[in-house]
């Protein structure tokens, strides 16, 4: 703005001084160069487009994944062993997670200094380790087959179960659980007639979200040895057979759908009006 004597003078950002604002514009500038750099060196450096071939080539190469139907009778037991795995996989991390989440809770753990601690560090490692490094594992130690994919899928599970509960845990109504420990309930009864109740909505709710998860996990355990369909796609790929490759994924798929209406129907049927849910993911 223009003062008496004609000068003119800028009138600075009376919400923000001039060091921050360039400060700030300096840290978007710097993520910007980052950004740039990276995606030159992943779509420039690191792809060669020339062995791509044009778009013709690569709607070729995906019309030999259409599914052949004549070979989707074969792969119904794999599908049913994978929902399986899926399922047995979802029940042993649920008996698990129980008693894990217990002494994860701040508010009910036993011993606070030892038995909280190593809740959570168990809680840590279930989530920090991929399903597949678990399934290696016990393909190694159990030998191929569905049963090293389900002890993979409850161990990988046990995380997200546990993790979720024990926050629900330390939410829950302290009133009806003093008023218990007052009467002289032993805490096996004061969980199961206290806490768990209150907890019951977000726990089904929880386990079924889970299940629907790892039906698309043990769909992919299977390449590795532990069961079900993935074992059947991986020898389809082996093989250069493309269509039975594309039956397999439109059988996981179809799967998947039928899992998730399944669920959605089920988990509305157990806790409607409960207000309960999910609460977060894994």
């Amino acid at each position: 703005m223009a003062d008496i004597s004609g000068k003119i003078s800028v009138q600075e950002n009376p919400l923000r001084e001039r060091s921050v604002i360039l400060k700030r514009y300096g840290w978007n500038a710097l993520a910007g160069v980052l950004l740039a750099a990276m995606a030159y060196h992943i779509f420039v450096v690191e792809t060669d487009w020339a062995r791509m071939g044009g778009l013709a080539d690569i709607l070729s190469t995906t019309a030999e994944f259409l599914p052949n139907l004549a070979f989707f009778p074969i792969i119904l037991e794999p599908l049913f062993e994978t929902l399986l795995i899926a399922f047995w996989g979802t029940t042993l991390a649920t008996l698990v997670a129980m008693p894990v989440a217990y002494i994860a809770a701040r508010n009910v753990t036993p011993f606070y200094p030892i038995t909280y601690p190593l809740g959570r560090a168990i809680i840590v490692m279930s989530r920090s380790v991929h399903e597949l490094i678990f399934a290696l594992i016990f393909v190694s130690a159990l030998g191929l087959g569905p049963l090293p994919g389900i002890v993979a899928l409850g161990c990988r599970s046990i995380g997200f179960l546990a993790k979720t509960t024990s926050e629900a845990i330390e939410n829950v109504d302290r009133k009806p659980i003093e008023a218990m420990e007052a009467t002289g309930t032993n805490p096996i009864s004061v969980f199961l007639f206290g806490i768990f109740p209150q907890i019951y909505p977000v726990v089904v709710g929880n386990v079924i979200f889970q299940l629907d998860i790892n039906l698309r996990r043990a769909a992919i355990l299977g390449m590795v040895g532990a069961g079900g369909i993935g074992y059947v796609f991986s020898e389809q790929m082996q093989a250069y057979n493309w269509n039975n490759a594309g039956t397999v994924v439109l059988g996981i798929a179809l799967m998947v759908i039928a899992g998730e209406i399944v669920s959605n129907r089920v988990r509305t049927r157990l806790i409607s009006g409960a207000g309960g849910g999910r609460a977060g993911g894994d």
